[in-house]
């Protein structure tokens, strides 16, 4: 976030002296509840982060409020939430930068103060009046003083770690953690090698049909069906007490689970949801204890059985069906299963799809394998190796079928930049596709032309500084539950 909107306080010193354009609480409600009583957002280094008139934060949020309405942007209760959120954390930041500063030693110089106070006294053609400062209550002045020296104190970490834009030497910022000729290079290198590709993605959920009955009918024993009740308890010793009087006909099965089922695995019934044997299998700590199931006569009782949530006795309604392969329900269950438990087998199946692909490719050419694995050809504009799509310079489309998450994906980049001209990638699991990269075309403009936007490196920087200053143990962060506890629209 730039110094200007985020970390200084001369803008806000006018807002000091008068009347809020911008007056969040009153959009609220809070059943009457006055200012004094909305509980602190937290701390920073045992400093309090209030909601209260004249406070750091309710200037805070009287800003950015002002700010968001200048944009001509509508004011609601997600508007609101943002504005709170930002001006929470720019407090902190506030906070933080000045210990800092403070434990430096440094003390503004009232030739500083005084130099920025000169604006709040100028005239209608922006020349200073004595007039207008001999006029303004002695307390309205010392407010402002107060202010301006706040401002300096916070612009002082700012500008000596992020550079001030209003101080320059020459075209060099004045302060500001200086960059390496070195790393300067480096960056303005970013657009400097871009690559084009042909692509094909061959999509996961298109997996045959064939290929799901086929892996059914190999393990079709994972569909059948069982007819259970069960009782799930904690402990051993609890599921040991149920047994014992449920076999001393002390209490029925359908009253042991309103006593005592803790209903995981099973609706208030104690009916099992969750019914085919590869979902059984999936509560049981020993998969083994599946034989215990199947084993099970009408109407019989388990002993207590170890399942993920402590111990479960189960009870036949009614014997295992087998599953009927032609089904549809049960092949709705084939692909689910499939989908969420053997995507590797999936991802097999189209790797070797690919390669084929591939093969034919090189023997006729890219188009022509297209058509005979009737698959579209992308392609995929040049672009450079930028991971994250830091915005620096351009990146991989990731919008593109195939190239969701493309410029997080270091196995996709480091494959990709690694090919020769024409030549053909191994296939590439990009989420739910399967992909072939051919490099086409390389795109190369000459050391340091490449375009370097040294604003965004700035705001990284801040916005790094905002991020270790919010993850500091000096913080005490309860911006979310005080928010959504005190602060609702009307």
């Amino acid at each position: 976030m730039k110094k200007n909107t985020a970390y200084t306080i001369g803008s806000l010193v006018v807002l000091l002296i008068c009347a809020f354009c911008f007056v969040v609480l009153p959009a609220f409600t809070g059943s009457g509840q006055q200012q004094g009583d909305i509980p602190v957002f937290g701390k920073y280094n045992g400093r309090e982060i209030r909601y209260e008139q004249g406070s750091d934060f309710y200037n805070f949020v009287s800003q950015y409020g002002q700010m968001f309405q200048s944009r001509g942007q509508q004011i609601d209760s997600s508007t609101y939430y943002y504005i709170f959120n930002y001006a929470f954390n720019s407090t902190v930041s506030k906070y933080a930068y000045t210990d800092a500063v403070k434990k430096s030693g440094y003390e503004v110089p009232k030739t500083a103060v005084n130099r920025d106070m000169l604006p709040y006294f100028y005239d209608e053609n922006g020349n200073y009046s004595s007039k207008l400062y001999r006029q303004t209550p002695e307390s309205t002045v010392a407010e402002i003083r107060r202010g301006v020296e706040d401002s300096l104190i916070t612009s002082r970490y700012y500008d000596d770690n992020f550079g001030s834009d209003s101080e320059m030497v020459g075209s060099t910022g004045l302060y500001g953690i200086k960059e390496s000729s070195a790393e300067q290079d480096f960056l303005k290198s970013y657009n400097t090698d871009k690559r084009g590709f042909n692509m094909v993605a061959f999509a996961l959920s298109e997996y045959p049909e064939e290929e799901k009955m086929n892996f059914a009918k190999e393990n079709a024993a994972k569909f059948t069906k069982y007819d259970l009740s069960l009782i799930t308890v904690a402990d051993k010793s609890t599921a040991d007490t149920v047994s014992k009087r449920l076999a001393n006909n002390e209490i029925t099965f359908t009253d042991a689970v309103t006593e005592y089922s803790s209903k995981n695995f099973s609706n208030t019934e104690g009916k099992i949801t969750s019914s085919y044997q590869y979902q059984v299998e999936n509560i049981l700590v020993n998969k083994d204890d599946i034989a215990v199931l199947s084993d099970l006569a009408v109407d019989a009782i388990s002993p207590a059985i170890e399942t993920i949530s402590g111990y479960t006795i189960f009870k036949a309604d009614g014997l295992p069906v087998k599953a009927n392969l032609e089904d549809e329900t049960i092949k709705q269950a084939i692909s689910s299963y499939i989908t969420n438990y053997e995507k590797t087998r999936v991802e097999d199946y189209f790797k070797a799809k690919a390669t084929d692909f591939t093969n034919e490719a090189l023997k006729s050419d890219f188009d022509s394998a297209c058509a005979s694995f009737n698959v579209e050809k992308q392609e995929i504009a040049p672009f450079p190796l930028n991971f994250g799509s830091v915005n620096i310079s351009t990146s991989v489309d990731t919008s593109v079928k195939g190239l969701s998450n493309a410029d997080t994906n270091e196995n996709f980049l480091k494959t990709a930049f690694s090919l020769n001209i024409n030549e053909y990638s191994s296939p590439i699991v990009m989420n739910d596709n399967v992909v072939v990269l051919q490099f086409t075309n390389e795109e190369k403009v000459a050391d340091g032309e490449g375009p370097y936007d040294e604003a965004s490196i700035e705001s990284y920087d801040a916005s790094a500084a905002q991020d270790f200053v919010l993850s500091s143990d000096k913080l005490e962060n309860n911006f979310s539950k005080v928010y959504f506890s005190n602060f609702m629209t009307n």
